[in-house]
């Protein structure tokens, strides 16, 4: 059994001499912080962070926010407490950091020390705001000013920004419009929101969010908001006011006369026939449809001979006022050719073309058809196109967004021609198209896109031609020293070795 001995003594000792001998390096490991759903620890809560050492015989403590040494008394509100985890070489001391029943207080950057080794660790504790006495809808007349208020109660102490459509309000930006102010009362703190002069626009959702930063450490924060709904009082107002507005239609054709106009609350509608100045006749409510959200009432007719013409009227009621708007049944006609084509702006890529009328304007308008070719350079003479050319020019259609009307008015619109050459003539002529037909072209005009910026004729050229000059001088330098002392080198070589010859 003596043989058994002997194995056990080389083996420790051939253990001793592989590991023994090397000198332990004493380390530090400390768990990172986690707080589940939130970045925080809520006040109350409860936190252990284990600090683990590399070897048996390192002493370890945990050192406060203050510089304080956390005692190791179990039963307190922050104590340590060390046990013994498996490590690579047996066993190693852990000290475990217990914070119970937390407070906002204890926040900061705790200390795990090992004689000269320290790790810090970042504990943020945070009692989460709540708002108190905050209404979530508030409503007020057109032309009022109106106090939204919202309070939070929380620690750190939140502080309140307002919000609309995502952008912060700033009162000193617009305080025609917003005053914000700020106090405190029993509650706690409280953020105030004036809005000056109600318009309907002012309608929609204002968000009061609350943010808590903490004194001690600069990542703990957190933020929570709150939306307040705010509705303007105001009387029916129609788009484009109280203006006639003409609803064309083809001879037997059945047409939807809709009738819309915002406020709040939602009006009521009515629908009327104008039978003489004096003389209405209402429609039972029956025949009228009414959408989902109460917002649109339309009236359904058929177009012929005894309705084409004939005036119909819209009233809007609610409890803040009413408002008519009249409608004209007008039978659909092929559209009138242009009275007049002009330039209104020319760009390097784009003509922008005014379209008018002289006329008053009977017709819808679906689409503007548009043909143009370049004019010849090196003509005496500038002579508008024969008809073949037109036939193999270029064309494109503009349509009008749903919705969009030429302006009797004005008499005309506005239309774009796009992806043009720069500094180049074109001949330019077009049609309006719409159900019904089309009309004649107009007389071409003669017109030139513009020259293009000088920020896109000078884009950086000079600059990429010196870094190039800039390189090829710096290589050329390279070059030139590199070849020097490559011939020094040879020149000494071939002297050594001249001169041992001589020796020899």
């Amino acid at each position: 059994m003596k043989w058994v001995f002997y194995v056990i003594v080389f083996v420790y000792m051939l253990y001793r001499t592989v590991y023994g001998l090397k000198p332990v390096e004493n380390n530090l490991i400390v768990e990172p912080v986690t707080y589940g759903d939130d970045d925080f620890l809520k006040v109350g809560g409860h936190k252990t962070i284990s600090c683990k050492a590399s070897n048996r015989n390192q002493k370890v403590e945990w050192i406060d926010p203050n510089g304080h040494t956390v005692k190791r008394i179990p039963g307190s509100r922050i104590f340590s407490q060390e046990h013994f985890v498996p490590s690579m070489r047996g066993r190693a001391p852990a000290l475990v950091l217990t914070v119970t029943r937390a407070e906002v207080e204890d926040t900061g950057v705790y200390q795990c020390k090992s004689g000269d080794l320290v790790k810090n660790v970042t504990l943020c504790v945070i009692a989460p705001s709540y708002f108190v006495d905050t209404m979530p809808e508030v409503s007020a007349d057109f032309f009022r000013s109106i106090t939204l208020s919202c309070q939070a109660k929380g620690e750190p102490e939140p502080k309140i920004t307002w919000y609309r459509n995502g952008e912060v309000i700033n009162d000193e930006d617009n305080s025609e419009k917003y005053k914000v102010m700020t106090k405190y009362n029993i509650q706690g703190f409280e953020g105030l929101l004036t809005i000056i002069s109600l318009e309907p626009e002012d309608s929609g959702v204002y968000t009061c969010q609350s943010t808590q930063e903490s004194l001690y450490v600069e990542e703990c924060s957190h933020t929570s908001s709150f939306n307040i709904t705010l509705n303007v009082n105001y009387p029916p107002i129609f788009e484009h006011r109280n203006k006639t507005q003409a609803v064309y239609a083809k001879n037997n054709q059945e047409v939807d006369i809709v009738c819309s106009a915002s406020s709040y609350p939602i009006a009521t509608y009515r629908w009327f026939k104008e039978m003489t100045d004096d003389v209405l006749y209402e429609f039972d409510q029956k025949q009228i449809k009414l959408s989902e959200d109460g917002t649109k009432a339309t009236l359904t007719v058929v177009a012929n001979q005894s309705t084409f013409w004939q005036r119909y009227k819209c009233q809007a009621t609610n409890d803040y006022g009413v408002s008519e708007k009249y409608f004209t049944l007008m039978k659909m006609e092929k559209p009138k050719r242009p009275s007049e084509v002009n330039v209104f702006n020319a760009t390097s890529d784009a003509l922008y073309l005014n379209v008018t009328w002289y006329d008053d304007i009977q017709f819808p308008v679906s689409a503007f058809q548009i043909q143009y070719t370049t004019e010849e350079t090196g003509k005496k003479k500038f002579l508008p196109p024969r008809e073949a050319t037109w036939r193999r020019s270029k064309q494109t259609e503009v349509n009008l967004e749903e919705g969009e009307t030429i302006d009797p008015e004005l008499g005309g619109i506005i239309i774009p021609l796009e992806e043009l050459e720069a500094e180049t003539a074109y001949w330019i002529r077009l049609r309006v198209t719409n159900e019904v037909g089309e009309s004649i072209w107009s007389d071409p005009i003669l017109v030139s896109t513009s020259a293009e910026s000088e920020e896109t004729t000078t884009t950086e050229a000079p600059e990429s031609e010196s870094e190039v000059s800039d390189d090829s001088e710096s290589m050329n330098d390279g070059t030139f020293y590199g070849l020097f002392f490559a011939g020094g080198i040879f020149i000494v070589a071939f002297v050594c070795v001249f001169a041992m010859r001589l020796v020899k």
